[in-house]
């Protein structure tokens, strides 16, 4: 497996293991056919909607569940406990730092980076798992973004110390985002950033892609949006 083909499976299992729940709780819901009276005033009823998701709202983060009670699970089962645990993880500061491939390709060191709505810090919905994509049914919308950085210290064929690092900006695309090539756009025509050709990464534009390897002469930019990369704009 190559550097690049491990920045674009990135997601792990405990994502993978919880929007499967979601995808098949969203079937069920859509079967689910919601009537109103149509004489009801539309003032009185925006109101009640959003009383009733600002009570919905409340409701939850009343009932949130946070990594402190020692209530919540890891993808493994285990009990997510503060700090950083033997895999690498610590989900409370949302960051994975370790050689995350040994078997197949050692040396190749990771530090990952997401926030709160790439995976939360807390268990809203009662699973006992981290809750992910704000409690919707995919990442479109949910503004959520991820960073990689691999770095490998190796020696060339001329005797020198190397090293080599690769970082990459991922970002949640729109609700009406659509891909064209290997590009999404997004309502207005506008490239958001690349395809991520990855399982888990369907929802997700890479916006930034920057290689460093002096001893092959690769210093740079391979890939940046034409708009915002700054984390946070989409």
């Amino acid at each position: 497996m190559n550097l690049t083909s491990f920045a674009s499976s990135i997601l792990n299992s405990y994502a993978m293991r919880k929007i499967s729940s979601l995808l098949i709780t969203a079937g069920v819901f859509a079967f689910t056919a919601i009537s109103c009276d149509n004489s009801e005033d539309i003032s009185d009823s925006l109101q009640s909607k959003n009383k009733n998701t600002e009570q919905a709202a409340a409701f939850e983060k009343e009932n949130c569940t946070s990594i402190q009670s020692g209530e919540i699970l890891d993808y493994n089962g285990d009990i997510i406990q503060l700090g950083f645990n033997d895999a690498g993880y610590n989900y409370q500061a949302k960051i994975y730092s370790g050689e995350m491939y040994p078997e197949s390709s050692p040396g190749w060191y990771l530090e990952w980076r997401w926030n709160d709505a790439y995976l939360s810090t807390q268990d809203c919905d009662g699973d006992n798992l981290l809750d992910f994509a704000n409690g919707q049914e995919s990442y479109r919308g949910s503004g959520a973004w991820t960073t990689t950085k691999w770095t490998k210290t190796y020696t060339d064929q001329d005797g020198n110390r190397c090293r080599v690092s690769q970082f990459t900006k991922f970002v949640a695309v729109p609700v009406d985002a659509y891909v064209n090539g290997d590009l999404y756009y997004d309502a207005d025509g506008n490239e958001i950033g690349q395809v991520v050709d990855a399982t888990g990464f369907e929802d997700f534009a890479r916006v930034q892609l920057i290689w460093n390897d002096p001893c092959q002469g690769i210093n740079g930019v391979d890939y940046k949006a034409p708009g915002p990369v700054g984390l946070g704009n989409r």
